[in-house]
């Protein structure tokens, strides 16, 4: 107790003094607030920096981090993870790839963790077509009211008058990702919002599990013979059970036309 408190005390003085610290070294980098050195003085055993372990998510989540706390970071040894706080929730930063990979996250602005593709190149034609991340501050999608900050928006997928797209559907695959140190099972969800989807636009997802494809889900069917199309809002959740190996997800999308848009936020998939 008495060493902390003289190590308290060299730190506080050494902030006094010049503003900077350095552990390991007396003469910390100018750019530095705190440099710390793998040895004393450029001399004796090389040593590393140990970031605080938590025991789990539970543990981790009585940290109790708030909006002022970005950067906070931690390991967490049941899920083999370090972790950082982005201000709202928390992302892996990596994983050790014995323990598998839980907790993963991909809303297009900070929490991206989960990696994805598109059979589809993404386009921007501006108001004639667009498919890729975006935002409600991109014309049509401003009807898209319930995703906030970024998001994946498409909007005539079908460009004809740019030659962009496809009259077919654009599949969107997320990684496949090792779950087996999930013991709990996991909660997979994502946000979708669909703005007056006419005749022959569709969109459908389909979880995989263990590398099998389970039954696809319609999302949404548009409406036929005129009118305003349909519009649709709100949140997928699938339960994937105890002692899954592996998970990926993948979304048909099907859409014509520049007075329609659809747009899919928020994935997540994270262990119970």
């Amino acid at each position: 107790m008495k060493g902390q408190l003289l190590f308290l005390v060299a730190v506080l003085i050494a902030l006094n003094l010049q503003g900077q610290v350095g552990i390991g070294t007396t003469s910390p980098s100018p750019a530095a607030m705190l440099e710390v050195s793998s040895q004393t003085n450029g001399t004796g055993p090389i040593r590393g920096i140990l970031l605080p372990r938590v025991m789990d998510i539970s543990a981790r989540n009585s940290i109790n981090a708030n909006n002022s706390d970005v950067g906070l970071m931690v390991f967490v040894e049941d899920v083999g993870c370090l972790q950082l706080w982005n201000g709202s929730g928390w992302e892996s930063v990596h994983c050790i790839n014995a323990a598998g990979v839980v907790d993963l996250f991909q809303n297009f602005d900070l929490n991206t963790t989960w990696g994805y593709t598109s059979d589809v190149s993404f386009f921007d034609n501006g108001p004639q077509g667009f498919y890729g991340v975006t935002n409600a501050a991109n014309g049509l999608f401003s009807n898209l009211t319930t995703l906030t900050n970024n998001f994946l928006g498409i909007l005539d997928l079908n460009d004809t008058e740019s030659g962009n797209g496809t009259s077919s559907f654009a599949t969107i695959s997320f990684n496949t990702i090792n779950v087996s140190a999930a013991s709990k099972g996991l909660i997979l969800s994502f946000n979708y919002d669909f703005f007056e989807f006419d005749g022959g636009d569709s969109a459908y997802y389909t979880v995989v599990i263990d590398g099998v494809d389970q039954p696809e889900i319609l999302l949404i069917e548009g409406a036929t013979g005129g009118g305003t199309g349909i519009s649709s809002t709100g949140i997928i959740s699938e339960a994937i059970p105890p002692g899954t190996t592996s998970v990926s997800l993948k979304i048909r999308i099907k859409q014509n036309g520049q007075a329609d848009a659809a747009g899919f936020d928020n994935f997540a998939l994270v262990a119970n």
